[in-house]
C-alpha cells in the first residue's frame, strides 16, 4: 500500500473565485464646440458696392423729400413708345436740345425735376421754345452729369454751348423696361450688342414718377455709333 493509499482522504472544497471588479459606467462627455471661424473680410468691391448702395438709398430719400415739395400734376404727359419703333434700332433722331447741370450720385438724379424745370427756364429765357411734351434725356453721368430738354427756334451755329443737337448723327436705339436701379444692365446689354463701348449713352426717360410703376417702358437708351 502507497502512502498515498494510507493517507486519509480530506474533501476539500475549492476556493472561491474572487469577485469581479465592477466597471464604472460610461461618463459621457458634452462635445467640444468648434472655434468660430472669423468672417472673411470684405473685398474693396464689395465694399465699394455696399457703399453705393446705402448712398442711392439716401439719394433716392433726400429725391423723394425734394420732389414732394414740388407740385406735379394728377396725370403726366409721358410719351408712349412703341418698342417696335425703338428697340434695338440704328436711326437718326433730327432733334435739338438745351442742356443744364444735373448732379448725381453714383448715377442716380437725385434733383432731376429741379433741373428740368432750371433747363426750361434758361433755355425760354435765351428766347428758344421748349416743345411741349418733348424729348427729355440726360447723359448717364456717374456724378456731374447734365439733362437735356428739347427745343425749337435754337440756332446751332451760333456757339451756345448749351445747345445740342442730334441733327445727322447716327445712333443706336434700346428700350429699357427695367427701374433706375437696375438700369445700368441695360447699358451693359447695349455695348454687347453693339460689340463695342459707344461714345456716349443718353437715357431718354419715357416715364416719371407717377406712371413709372405702371409703364412697361420706362426709357429708351440712345447711343451714339
Amino acid at each position: 500500500m502507497t502512502p498515498d493509499q494510507n493517507s486519509p482522504q480530506t474533501n476539500s472544497a475549492p476556493a472561491p473565485a474572487p469577485a469581479p471588479t465592477p466597471t464604472p459606467p460610461p461618463v459621457a462627455t458634452a462635445p467640444v464646440p468648434a472655434a468660430p471661424q472669423p468672417a472673411a473680410a470684405p473685398t474693396p468691391a464689395a465694399q465699394a458696392a455696399q457703399a453705393a448702395s446705402s448712398t442711392a438709398t439716401a439719394a433716392a430719400s433726400m429725391a423723394k423729400s425734394v420732389a414732394s415739395a414740388i407740385p406735379v400734376p394728377k396725370l403726366c404727359k409721358c410719351p408712349v413708345v412703341n418698342a417696335a419703333d425703338w428697340d434695338k434700332k440704328k436711326t437718326t433722331i433730327n432733334k435739338t436740345f438745351y442742356k443744364a447741370f444735373s448732379p448725381r450720385l453714383f448715377y442716380y438724379p437725385f434733383s432731376f425735376v429741379i433741373d428740368v424745370f432750371r433747363a426750361q427756364k434758361a433755355a425760354i429765357a435765351k428766347g428758344y421754345k421748349v416743345v411741349e411734351n418733348g424729348m427729355v434725356m440726360d447723359d448717364s453721368a456717374m456724378f456731374l452729369g447734365n439733362v437735356f430738354v428739347e427745343v425749337t427756334g435754337a440756332n446751332t451755329n451760333a456757339n451756345d454751348p448749351d445747345v445740342y443737337s442730334l441733327e445727322g448723327k447716327e445712333v443706336y436705339t434700346k428700350v429699357s423696361r427695367s427701374p433706375w436701379m437696375k438700369i445700368r444692365n441695360d447699358f451693359a446689354d447695349l455695348e454687347k450688342e453693339l460689340g463695342k463701348k459707344p461714345a456716349q449713352v443718353f437715357t431718354w426717360w419715357t416715364s416719371c414718377t407717377i406712371c413709372m410703376l405702371t409703364r412697361e417702358i420706362k426709357a429708351v437708351l440712345i447711343a451714339l455709333t
